[in-house]
């Protein structure tokens, strides 16, 4: 098995050694040495080693990746630190906060031969594979995007939440000709809430996001040339004319964030270097800086 280090044991970190932890060996854990983490690690997961030096792991031979899950801040540090030790690295999106930085450690991730995988999760739900699908075969016309929760306000809305509604649309469209910002306002910090419209040559789409709300909740519509479809949490929904109501036709059974590690650990059993998701992180990047500009003007 494939010896993996976290670095960041926060809520998502959690969650990311229950997953590796299934289908690799996590060898060693870095943190600040918060006691609640060191804690739940050592119930939890006690043969796993902790340490609040990053360069033990940097510089230990038996480590064949580093997994980061830490503030947005420190990933390009960490990352760079990482791939310059020669180890293959997964980073949770944002990859990093310029496109001067990622192009950066791509440019050092082919150099040494390494893999730099961006997490974008949502990619990795089952019902993205299905919407794909239908896509070739139907073709999307319009979607619609929405997510309200609340909180995350430590964070820059674009790189933490924006992203993710991206990843997908990148893959789905590709690049837009044009972004019309419709609106934006903040309650915490200088943008909690707005929302945009992505025009494509055959498609258009709308993205709305608001962390001021109460109610938390995440769906995406899109209409093809045949049906309309609602994707809410992780059951697909299609409308059938006849009866006049959405059907269930598709119900995940893995969550995303086993089959995004699952990928990764593959990668790495392959002893194959794969940069393609850090390629998407840098035209995320540059379409979300394209958007904070429109509502910078807005």
């Amino acid at each position: 098995m494939k010896s993996i280090a976290i670095i960041g044991i926060g809520r998502w970190g959690k969650n990311l050694v229950r997953d590796f932890s299934r289908i690799a060996k996590v060898k060693i854990c870095v943190s600040t040495g918060k006691k609640d983490n060191l804690l739940w690690l050592k119930q939890n997961y006690p043969k796993i080693d902790h340490s609040n030096d990053l360069n033990q792991v940097l510089t230990d031979p038996k480590i064949d990746a580093i997994v980061i899950s830490t503030p947005i801040k420190t990933h390009y540090k960490i990352a760079k630190a990482a791939l310059i030790a020669k180890k293959n690295v997964f980073v949770e999106k944002p990859l990093t906060q310029t496109i001067k930085q990622t192009q950066e450690l791509i440019k050092i991730a082919e150099k040494n031969k390494k893999s730099l995988f961006v997490g974008h999760v949502f990619l990795y739900n089952e019902i993205f594979s299905k919407i794909k699908d239908i896509h070739e075969k139907e073709t999307i016309r319009y979607a619609n995007f929405e997510w309200r929760k609340l909180g995350t306000f430590d964070e820059d809305i674009f790189e933490n939440l924006l992203s993710h509604d991206l990843a997908l649309i990148l893959e789905l469209f590709g690049y837009p000709q044009r972004i019309k910002m419709k609106n934006n306002f903040g309650l915490v910090t200088k943008v909690d809430a707005f929302s945009l419209q992505l025009f494509f040559q055959k498609c258009f789409c709308n993205v709305s996001i608001d962390r001021t709300s109460n109610l938390t909740k995440k769906t995406v519509f899109f209409k093809t040339n045949k049906y309309s479809y609602i994707w809410d949490e992780n059951v697909l929904y299609r409308f059938e004319k006849n009866k006049n109501q959405y059907k269930a036709i598709f119900q995940t059974k893995q969550t995303p964030l086993e089959r995004e590690c699952k990928e990764f650990v593959n990668i790495l059993k392959r002893d194959v270097w794969d940069i393609n998701s850090a390629k998407l992180a840098k035209r995320i990047s540059k379409l979300s800086l394209d958007i904070s500009k429109k509502i910078v003007r807005f």
